[in-house]
């Protein structure tokens, strides 16, 4: 069965169409059999990091830097693999590529001089900022981090469980890359 057949069984032709063709890497695996076209199988999604990451053993937490080093992301240890797949998606939403490294202390991820740093999670952003507030009174604002702004968010397990938070999510992540440029054009 093609595709144009399917769409006519479903009753989306002619009135939908592709705009664009998916790139190769994301475009389901369109075979003859109706069976196995109802599977779709999907690419695996290239993880920014390894699924299990270096943790600290001072604060407990896991660090990705991107390859430029304009962004220091600090979020909770165990990464599950669906927090992998949302996180490596962030970061492509972003144009971020970044990798693991492992710090071991605020003094060392302040040493890396990032211009930017973004913490996932109201424990990431309590231990880096030395504080109790909570993790809605950090959202939404450039906190400092000893001269570096710092952009709260939630973590990822926290936006697995409730979606609707993903848009304020976005809007934390809007907020990071407009401070790194605002930055940028200071310099």
């Amino acid at each position: 069965m093609t595709r144009e057949d399917m769409l006519r069984e479903l009753e989306l032709m002619p009135l939908w169409t592709l705009r664009n063709s998916l790139p190769t890497s994301l475009a389901p695996k369109v075979e003859d059999d109706l069976a196995s076209t109802l599977q779709i199988e999907q690419e695996p999604v290239p993880i920014a990091a390894a699924i299990v990451l270096p943790v600290s053993e001072v604060s407990g937490l896991q660090y990705l830097r991107s390859e430029d080093g304009d962004y220091l992301f600090a979020l909770a240890p165990g990464i599950q693999p669906e927090e992998s797949i949302m996180l490596s998606a962030m970061l492509m939403a972003m144009a971020v590529k970044a990798t693991m490294v492992s710090i071991k202390s605020i003094a060392e991820a302040k040493a890396l001089q990032p211009k930017v740093v973004v913490a996932l999670g109201e424990s990431s952003v309590q231990y880096l900022l030395q504080s109790t507030q909570t993790l809605s009174e950090l959202r939404g604002i450039i906190n400092d981090f000893s001269g570096i702004p710092l952009i709260a968010t939630y973590d990822l397990e926290h936006l697995l469980q409730n979606w609707k938070d993903k848009a304020s999510a976005w809007e934390d992540l809007c907020l990071a890359m407009m401070t790194l440029k605002e930055l940028g054009l200071n310099a």
